[in-house]
């Protein structure tokens, strides 16, 4: 999505994206914060496409520095309004790779939640690349992905009401309203996250409730309503560190 119908979603963005921070129905998010175990008097989190802020409002006690990033002006407005009592915060607004060039690497908790899901291989491999910028050897990185499995089975429970779903397009991409995103099988995520210099420490599902596809949880339906994939992965010591630099 551009920056122009990003920034448009700003007064309605509860309603019209997927903020996992503030929707996922079961703690997972913290679980896996508490597992990076981040210390409190000196971790750096990178928040690479904060959106309203919802992830720092939740976890900032544990961190003492945090950089945070959204290319959209009025969605990092909305988040620093949100976040004013958060006095340790440097907002950024631009987009993720040129973000990276900005920060450096400094990150000891790298956040990136539903952002890398843009239909073109060349931009999301520009991200993940930027993922590791910023994240420091050793450091941890927590990402959330749309799910392909997610996807498929939203499409059955549709089609056992006896409606239709689109079916998804080569490469995992997915058509919502005028909206193509890329979506995830479980391997695939970890396999990225590998070629990007990261090793997986657990991927699991994270549910959203079902009134974010539109729609009132099946009767019929056994499971807990659709997910995400979670991953928390560390970045290899092996991997070279770069010029750290200061946020602007």
């Amino acid at each position: 999505m551009d920056r122009a119908k990003w920034d448009s979603l700003a007064d309605n963005f509860e309603t019209e994206a997927c903020d996992i921070a503030r929707e996922e129905t079961h703690d997972l998010l913290g679980r896996f914060v508490r597992a990076a175990r981040p210390l409190p008097d000196e971790a750096v989190l990178v928040d690479l496409g904060c959106g309203l802020g919802s992830f720092i409002k939740k976890y900032q006690s544990l961190f003492a520095r945090i950089v945070a990033m959204e290319f959209a002006p009025r969605i990092i407005a909305r988040a620093k309004k949100r976040c004013a009592n958060v006095s340790n915060v440097t907002w950024l607004t631009m987009d993720i790779p040129q973000a990276a060039r900005a920060v450096g690497t400094v990150a000891d908790l790298t956040v990136c939640m539903n952002v890398i899901t843009q239909p073109g291989a060349k931009k999301r491999d520009a991200m993940w690349a930027a993922v590791a910028e910023v994240t420091k050897p050793g450091g941890f990185a927590l990402l959330v992905v749309p799910s392909l499995e997610s996807e498929l089975m939203v499409a059955r429970v549709l089609k056992h009401g006896g409606e239709e779903a689109p079916a998804p397009m080569k490469g995992g991409l997915v058509r919502h309203g005028d909206a193509i995103q890329k979506h995830f099988e479980r391997d695939e995520f970890g396999g990225v996250l590998g070629a990007h210099g990261f090793a997986p420490l657990r991927i699991e599902r994270i549910y959203y409730p079902w009134a974010k596809e539109g729609m009132r949880k099946p009767r019929f339906h056994p499971g807990k309503g659709p997910w995400d994939w979670i991953c928390l992965a560390r970045r290899s010591n092996a991997c070279r560190p770069e010029r750290i630099r200061t946020a602007a």
